[in-house]
């Protein structure tokens, strides 16, 4: 009798620590890891919609200063 209620001590014991000490944490990593996925996956969803904006906004705050003079003829120097 005595030793039949130790036994389950022991083994409702072992039983808390497998749970309280492994499962859980692994529960809650596992949660947290979800949540960082879909911050990423929302913040990656969002930027593409922002960086057309971004690159226009950037185009237009620098004004283009390229002169046109002609048409560039690439040559050959020629030996004699």
């Amino acid at each position: 009798m005595v030793a039949e209620v130790f036994f389950y001590a022991i083994v409702i014991y072992l039983v808390y620590k497998i749970v309280f000490d492994f499962i859980v944490p692994v529960s809650h990593a596992g949660r947290q890891m979800r949540q960082q996925f879909k911050d990423v996956n929302g913040h990656f969803r969002q930027q593409p919609n922002n960086s057309p904006q971004e690159h226009n906004q950037q185009n237009n705050a620098q004004p283009k200063s390229k002169k046109v003079v002609g048409d560039y003829i690439d040559f050959e120097e020629v030996k004699k």
